[in-house]
């Protein structure tokens, strides 16, 4: 019995786009993988000559950059994800996870061919410059796609 494959719309994560000034989501593109959402914040010492181990306390947080790799086609390219990704507009993207939760990232964005080897599949990426990037709940997911 041959194995199934499973794909991203099966175990239901998506990825949704929205540009400024649109009044809904639409489907981008299925995703390959999703980024971290954040970075653990930086260290700043606080230590004292008084104590013998160092201290410290939470610093800023940085939102990193979002990259999101998808299958390359001509369609996904140019007619998806290229409209949403001139390096200069700040749109809205929405990953949705399979339990209806999901992480809104507001930014910027770029899209790139993947490099290309024997016996791969030939890929694309969408890297987002995130100005915010803010987790969701189901209800509040299900509001933004409404």
């Amino acid at each position: 019995m041959p194995s199934e494959v499973v794909g991203q719309s099966d175990i239901g994560i998506m990825l949704y786009a929205k540009k400024s000034g649109d009044s809904g989501f639409t489907e981008l593109v299925e995703i390959k993988d999703v980024p971290e959402s954040a970075n653990d914040p930086e260290q700043i010492e606080v230590t004292t000559l008084k104590r013998t181990r160092k201290v410290y306390v939470a610093g800023r947080e940085d939102s990193p950059t979002q990259t999101f790799t998808y299958n390359y086609t001509e369609a996904n390219y140019f007619t998806k994800v290229l409209p949403y990704a001139d390096g200069t507009s700040v749109n809205q993207f929405l990953v949705k996870f399979q339990d209806g939760t999901g992480t809104l990232i507001e930014g910027s964005a770029v899209t790139r061919k993947n490099a290309v080897s024997l016996d791969s599949a030939v890929e694309a990426s969408l890297v987002i410059t995130p100005t915010s990037i803010v987790d969701k709940t189901s209800a509040e997911v299900t509001a933004l796609l409404a």
